[in-house]
C-alpha cells in the first residue's frame, strides 16, 4: 500500500506546467488565458458487502486526459492483496485530409445502439476495470485493444476501417501481467481481428450502420438501426456469423463439451430495444435479448444437472465467469430493464436495473443512488438482489444480495 499512496500523492501534486510537451503549440494563445490542466485525475473508494462471499474494498486511482490529437487514460488499482497499474487507454490522433482522421494505438473501442448487450461490439473480451454490474459502466472501464483506425466522411456516409493484431507474449512480463504493472496485450489482442464500418445518415430521425467483421476464421455481418419518434428511440442491434458456440470453443471437459456440442452453424445475435423519456425526464429502456449460441430450456437442465457433479461444478463456474468476463450473454434468451431518473432531488439521480431469464423465471435486480455533494465529490448506492429457484440462472448465484457503496473525488 505503501506504493499506492506515493503515487496518490505524486498525482496531487502534479501541474500542467510539467507536462507541456504533450500540449498542442497554439500561437494564438494570449499571455493572460489561463493553462488548462494536463490531467484530469479521479479517486474512488469502492466497497462492496457480499451476503456470501468475502467483502470487495477497492482503491481506484484514475489520471487521464482527452484532447484533440491525443487521449490517455491510466488507471491504479488497489485491494487488500496487491496493487497494479493498468493502461487502459493511450493512443494519437491524427489527420491525412481535412475529410478523415486516423488513430493509432490503445483504445477502448464500444459500438452498437443497445444497452444492455451489444451483439456487434466486436471488439469486447479485456476484462473490466470495475464492481459495477451496469453494462455501460462495465463498457466505459475495460481495457482497450492495440489498435489502428482510419475513419473517412463522404456527405452521407461515414467509413471506417479498424485493425488489431494478435500480439503472442509469455505470461508474467511487462507484456502480459507482472506483480504490479502490465499491458494484459494477450487479453486484449488475443485475436487478428478487422472492421469495416460504414453509416449512412440519409434518413430523417434514422440512423443506420453495417458493420464487416473477421475474427481469425469467424466472419461476422451486423448491423444497427434506430428510429427516433417524439419521446421514443426504437432501435435494433444484430450480428450473423458462421462458428461454433462460445463453450465449444473453450477446452472443457469431454463429457462437458458432449452435453452442449452442436455442429457449427449460423449463430445470430440481436437485441430488440425500446427507449422512453417522459415529461418528468425518466427514461425507461426495454430489451429483449436473443443468442442463438446460447443455453435453452433444455441445455439449462443439462447445465444444472452436471452442476450436481462435484467434478463438473468448479469447470461449469469457471465457463460462467469466462463468458460474463467476456460480455458474452449465457442465456439463448433474455430480458433487460433499465430505468433512470435525474435530479429526484438536487443533484441525487435513481435507477432501477434488471435481467430476466424468461426460461426459469429468475432475476437480477439492482436499485442505485447517485448523490454529487458538489463538482468534485460524488457517492454511490447500489443493492444487488438475487432471485430464483437454486436450479436457475440467477438464483444459482453464490451472492442473494451484494451492496456497493462507492465514493468518488475527482481534482
Amino acid at each position: 500500500m505503501r506504493v499506492l499512496w506515493l503515487l496518490l500523492i505524486a498525482s496531487i501534486m502534479i501541474r500542467a506546467d510539467e507536462l507541456d510537451f504533450l500540449d498542442e503549440i497554439d500561437s494564438d494563445v494570449g499571455v493572460f488565458e489561463e493553462k488548462k490542466n494536463t490531467i484530469d485525475a479521479r479517486v474512488k473508494l469502492s466497497f462492496q458487502k457480499n451476503e456470501i462471499e468475502d467483502d470487495d474494498r477497492i482503491l481506484y486511482l484514475r489520471l487521464g486526459k482527452q484532447e484533440k490529437n491525443y487521449s490517455y487514460d491510466v488507471r491504479l488499482i488497489a485491494d487488500e492483496d496487491k496493487q497494479s497499474l493498468n493502461i487502459k487507454e493511450l493512443y494519437y490522433k491524427g489527420s491525412f485530409a481535412e475529410t478523415s482522421f486516423y488513430e493509432v494505438g490503445r483504445i477502448n473501442i464500444k459500438e452498437g445502439v443497445a444497452r444492455g448487450y451489444n451483439p456487434t461490439d466486436y471488439f469486447k473480451g479485456s476484462y473490466s476495470l470495475t464492481l459495477s454490474s451496469d453494462p455501460k459502466e462495465r463498457k466505459e472501464n475495460r481495457l482497450g485493444a492495440l489498435l489502428f483506425s482510419e475513419t473517412l466522411f463522404l456527405d452521407k456516409f461515414t467509413v471506417k476501417g479498424i485493425y488489431s493484431p494478435k500480439v503472442s507474449v509469455s505470461k508474467n512480463n511487462l507484456l502480459s501481467d507482472t506483480k504490479y504493472i502490465g499491458l494484459h496485450l494477450d487479453e486484449s489482442n488475443y485475436h487478428d481481428r478487422a472492421s469495416l464500418y460504414v453509416d449512412y445518415s440519409g434518413f430523417k430521425d434514422v440512423s443506420s450502420s453495417m458493420i464487416f467483421h473477421l475474427n481469425e476464421d469467424d466472419l461476422n455481418f451486423g448491423f444497427n438501426l434506430s428510429y427516433v419518434y417524439e419521446s421514443w428511440i426504437m432501435y435494433l442491434e444484430n450480428s450473423l456469423k458462421y462458428a461454433k458456440n462460445d463453450i465449444n470453443k473453450m477446452q472443457v471437459h469431454p463429457d462437458i463439451k458432449k452435453s452442449f456440442e452442436k455442429e457449427k452453424a449460423y449463430i445470430d445475435q440481436a437485441t430488440l430495444g425500446f427507449n422512453y423519456t417522459s415529461e418528468s425526464n425518466i427514461v425507461t429502456i426495454l430489451e429483449y435479448i436473443f443468442n442463438s449460441g446460447g443455453l435453452d430450456s433444455d441445455d439449462w437442465d443439462d447445465w444444472f444437472r452436471l452442476s450436481k457433479n462435484p467434478f463438473f461444478a468448479g469447470e461449469l463456474g469457471g465457463i460462467r465467469e469466462s463468458l460474463v468476463k467476456n460480455e458474452t450473454i449465457l442465456s439463448q434468451q433474455s430480458l433487460f430493464l433499465l430505468s433512470r431518473a435525474s435530479d429526484i432531488q438536487t443533484n441525487l439521480d435513481a435507477s432501477f436495473l434488471a435481467w430476466v431469464n424468461p426460461y426459469d423465471g429468475s432475476s437480477l435486480s439492482q436499485v442505485g443512488f447517485e448523490y454529487a455533494y458538489d463538482d468534485s465529490l460524488q457517492t454511490n448506492l447500489f443493492v444487488r438482489n438475487y432471485q430464483g429457484k437454486k436450479d436457475s440462472e440467477y438464483g444459482s448465484a453464490l451472492n442473494d444480495y451484494e451492496v456497493l457503496i462507492e465514493a468518488e473525488y475527482f481534482f
